[in-house]
């Protein structure tokens, strides 16, 4: 049974019922709640944890509710989620900078920047247009949001590529406090999300950029794949 109280801000994050709430993580929708409204307090995490682990509310000890704060503390950052329609969406807005970076016989991989709902920045690679190694697609649209903001810091703004990212585009999310990082397919060799760093997962870094993927991996690595078949 879900307080009315707390059923009124779930409700706020598009979850309604019970069935709904259990299909996430306690930790991920107070995160989702403190971040519409950032007084929340713990109370709600740990109505959260006994409604989840169907236990009396008001019946944690002093321990267990510091054990809690502990734990959520120590999880990984989880934003808002974000409708399949709109990833897809924003994927194959990078798809044809993707496109554009193999017209011009670079590797195919493209990025764009989102905040506010609004495309503001995008990029594809050109590391052999400027004999630059760090001229990968998302370095690119970084700088360019950064310009256009005015601001090394990007907060509030999520970065859309095709393929998952590599150590140095991670590091540079970490920095520039990209809040998502959303990636189409996996890098098997040198990507730094999942594949062979995690990167996102460093907790002692005064920022936490939230990485969403691999969406759909067969398909956007066909991109890459065929450029690279027909290199050999």
């Amino acid at each position: 049974m879900i307080p009315r109280y707390l059923l009124d801000k779930l409700n706020k994050i598009n979850i309604n019922s019970y069935v709904e709430l259990m299909k996430y993580d306690y930790n991920s929708v107070f995160k989702w709640l403190k971040y519409k409204e950032i007084s929340l307090s713990y109370n709600v995490l740990f109505d959260l944890y006994c409604i989840y682990n169907n236990l009396i509310i008001n019946g944690l000890t002093e321990e267990e509710k510091e054990e809690i704060i502990l734990k959520f503390n120590r999880s990984k950052p989880s934003y808002l989620p974000l409708p399949i329609n709109i990833i897809k969406e924003y994927l194959e807005e990078a798809r044809l900078h993707a496109q554009i970076a193999q017209d011009n016989n670079e590797i195919p991989i493209g990025a764009i920047i989102v905040k506010d709902e609004q495309i503001i920045a995008s990029g594809y690679n050109q590391t052999k247009f400027y004999n630059n190694i760090i001229c990968h697609a998302e370095i690119i649209a970084l700088n360019k949001a950064q310009i256009l903001l005015q601001n090394h810091r990007l907060n509030d703004c999520d970065l859309y590529v095709t393929i998952e990212p590599c150590i140095m585009c991670a590091g540079a999310m970490v920095h520039s406090r990209i809040r998502r990082v959303i990636f189409g397919a996996l890098e098997p060799k040198t990507g730094a999300i999942l594949s062979q760093f995690t990167v996102l997962n460093n907790l002692a870094v005064n920022h936490q950029t939230e990485g969403i993927g691999p969406i759909d991996n067969d398909y956007y690595s066909q991109q890459i794949c065929n450029f690279l078949r027909k290199k050999r």
